[in-house]
């Protein structure tokens, strides 16, 4: 396969006299194209690519050892390649507008279009870039690649035909890889500090002199700037037995220099003292296995629009290397060869190379730190440390579960994150239900025309007694959960008798031929049979002031599903709530059983529930069966401690709080309390920095915990969603209840 980029290159008129027309050629001869094929680009030398894109990882001891000892295998050329540019959310938004439901109320509908503006607000934001990493190697060593990189924990993706072709493009070119036509005619401005490529002012730099030792991250800090750049990391192998007599002769020739010094009188310099001992040390570790030497060359091409922002970028990027006793120059008259050292070529071009251990290649590390971003559901927030959009879809099947756990403390704004959750999830058509132990979501709801409903009051009772008994597996899990329900909803923990008469009601009362209609129904049942005096403990909510919580006059309540619907528990007993938020939890299920699609389940104030040995066994059952159905559960608590802590006067253990939190995929903490901050520390694995950093990170601030990796998150509303989550009855009038939509 040929692909035709038309590109014409000219020397500035100041610097090299008058342009010389050149025909262009089928791919630039400036970047060293032959052309495209399946698997990968032709060198104009004939040399044939592979390029493997990598997805980054979190940065620590054990990842560094696992990447060093793959490096030690490795007997080929290799390049190491990070991109950051620009971020092209233009699909991500045009996905949200075709999943966005035909008839959502006009404030929802503006706080929609509100979050697809933020998104292309976002693209062009200083700061805010994509990160991809990639591996380069001749194609007859993919396989051995592949090998070395997946040893090292990586996750690979081999690149061909269309996304390999864009990557080519936007590499030459600069920016996101995107559609373009390959006929399109670029003009490149070669000068003698920069070049132009269009409208992008590109400098190549190289790394003059390498700091003497190098601290895990080096490179991370660099990219974690916010500029855009491309960063290339060249390493050639050397033999090892090379190697062993290379570093034989510098010892030779240092020992000699110090007893030349000693019969002098004199003594060797501190520099060549501490190098005598690393070339010891060094040999050493090569005649044993243990390290190897690699040639290595970095080169840096950074992208701008301007020469005074290209000049802001230049000074910071020396900046940094100066830290750390390391110099970055300029490649004057060489800016050509700087930035095909900087394309996916395998192509050394400045030809500058600095001899590294294993040890020090693996500091260099540049797959950190990774970024959550699929380009598909919806905007979670921003991350602080990669820079970069954090978007992901719970329901898209790549992750455990749909499931999310909340933990923070009073005041930090989780009840603002899980609101924006539930309206950006809306938009897109993921149907949401609160259980609202306090009354917070109500106005959310109605605001979003969505349904609020009060357990308890006459006309909104639930029925969850309604089983499905066509599978059998799932017959046998809801008679267990109804089991815990009335156990929760007497208040006591049955003894083993009760406990074994009511399984056995329950059992028959599936099992006879007659329709179950409801609480009632099975009440009737129990109080003609019952040994153990059942019936007489659920008699409150049979004909007692309860008995509007479990009434048969709800079988419609989800017929018509709306969008949001709330719980609303605060008019009920606190000892009340646990009973009524599983008896809705066990009406939603009921609904994801009938009809999987994706859902949204919220529990606020999940230690209510969990304080009951019962509830907390429904908890953890629910959060394990909730993939099933495509349920997400999203539980909430600011009670750290308590969820994670023992009581053991009520039987209670933190294992039950460990065992939900292991089934979220998903973990967002937020601002936490100094007393709780140990216990979260240890149930996570924090180092101290993130201890600390999350005791005063501000509000809307915290740290997402995915797919094994940490992502300091900062969860940005727009204005339209903060005013429809902010919203309060008669704070303004609504359209939507004008036009007489249902509240």
């Amino acid at each position: 396969m040929r692909n035709r980029l038309n590109v014409s290159v000219r020397k500035a008129k100041s610097e090299a006299g008058p342009p010389t027309p050149k025909p262009p050629p089928e791919l630039p001869l400036c970047f060293m194209l032959s052309h495209l094929e399946p698997e990968g680009p032709v060198r104009l030398d004939g040399l044939k690519l592979s390029i493997i894109e990598l997805a980054g990882l979190e940065l620590d001891e054990a990842k560094l050892g696992a990447f060093a000892g793959a490096l030690n295998a490795c007997d080929f050329p290799l390049q190491l390649l990070v991109r950051q540019h620009p971020p092209d959310l233009n699909r991500l938004r045009r996905d949200l507008t075709e999943a966005q439901p035909k008839h959502l109320p006009e404030r929802t509908r503006d706080a929609a279009d509100s979050a697809r503006r933020l998104l292309a607000e976002l693209e062009s934001r200083p700061g805010i870039l994509d990160r991809r990493f990639y591996a380069i190697s001749e194609r007859e060593h993919a396989a051995e690649l592949r090998g070395v990189l997946g040893r090292s924990g990586l996750t690979l993706q081999p690149l061909r035909d269309e996304p390999l072709r864009r990557l080519v493009i936007a590499a030459a070119l600069g920016g996101t890889p995107t559609e373009r036509d390959p006929d399109e005619a670029a003009e490149v401005t070669i000068k003698r500090a920069e070049f132009e490529l269009d409208q992008d002012l590109q400098r190549s730099l190289h790394l003059v002199k390498w700091p003497r030792s190098l601290v895990p991250g080096f490179l991370q800090q660099l990219m974690s700037t916010g500029a855009p750049m491309d960063l290339s990391l060249h390493l050639g192998p050397i033999p090892a037995a090379q190697a062993a007599r290379q570093l034989e002769w510098q010892k030779v020739r240092f020992e000699s220099a110090r007893s030349l010094s000693l019969r002098r009188g004199k003594t060797l310099s501190p520099e060549a003292e501490i190098a005598l001992e690393d070339v010891s040390r060094l040999r050493n570790d090569i005649q044993r296995g243990r390290e190897r030497l690699f040639h290595a060359s970095l080169a840096i091409t950074l992208h701008a629009q301007d020469p005074e922002a290209l000049d802001e970028l230049t000074q910071r990027a020396s900046a940094h290397f100066a830290a750390s006793l390391g110099q970055l120059g300029p490649l004057p008259f060489r800016q050509r060869e700087g930035k095909l050292s900087t394309m996916p070529l395998a192509l050394n071009a400045v030809a500058a190379w600095r001899t590294l251990d294993t040890s020090s290649v693996a500091r260099c590390f540049p797959f950190s730190p990774p970024d959550l971003d699929t380009r598909s559901g919806a905007l979670v927030g921003i991350d602080l440390r990669a820079r970069a959009p954090i978007v992901y879809d719970p329901w898209d099947g790549t992750h455990l579960n749909a499931n999310t756990a909340v933990l923070a403390r009073s005041g930090s704004g989780k009840s603002f994150a899980t609101k924006l959750g539930v309206l950006r999830g809306v938009s897109r058509g993921v149907v949401a239900y609160v259980i609202d132990p306090e009354g917070e979501y109500a106005d959310l709801a109605r605001a979003s025309g969505g349904r609020v409903f009060s357990p308890g009051v006459p006309g909104q009772g639930m029925n969850p007694f309604v089983i499905d008994r066509a599978d059998p597996e799932e017959l046998l899990q809801r008679i267990g959960s109804l089991r815990r329900l009335i156990e929760v909803m007497v208040g006591e923990r049955l003894s083993a008798e009760r406990r074994a008469a009511l399984d056995h009601a329950l059992a028959s009362y599936y099992a006879s031929p007659r329709e179950p209609s409801g609480f009632r129904d099975f009440y009737r049942f129990l109080e003609s049979d019952d040994p153990e005096a059942l019936a007489k403990l659920l008699r409150p909510f049979e004909s007692g002031s309860l008995k509007h919580l479990l009434s048969d006059d709800g079988d419609d309540l989800l017929k018509h599903e709306a969008l949001i619907t709330v719980f609303d528990l605060h008019l009920l007993e606190p000892e009340l709530r646990p009973a009524a938020a599983m008896v809705c939890t066990e009406t939603v299920w009921a609904a994801a059983a009938r009809d999987p699609r994706p859902r949204l389940l919220v529990v606020d104030e999940v230690w209510s529930i969990m304080q009951h040995p019962e509830g907390a066994a429904f908890m953890v059952s629910m959060a394990k069966r909730a993939r099933k159905h495509r349920l997400g559960l999203q539980f909430i608590t600011q009670d750290v401690q308590d969820l994670l802590s023992e009581d053991t006067s009520r039987t209670i253990t933190g294992h039950s709080g460990r065992a939900l939190l292991q089934n979220a995929a998903f973990k967002l903490l937020l601002q936490q309390d100094a007393a709780a901050i140990a216990t979260v520390g240890d149930a996570f694995d924090l180092p101290g920095d993130l201890q600390r950093w999350l005791l005063s990170c501000p509000r809307g601030d915290g740290l997402l915990l995915a797919q094994g990796q940490r992502f300091p998150i900062r969860i940005e509303a727009t204005p339209e969603e903060t005013d429809l989550i902010d919203w309060r009855p008669g704070q303004q009038t609504q359209p939507d209840q004008q036009k007489g939509t249902p509240s």
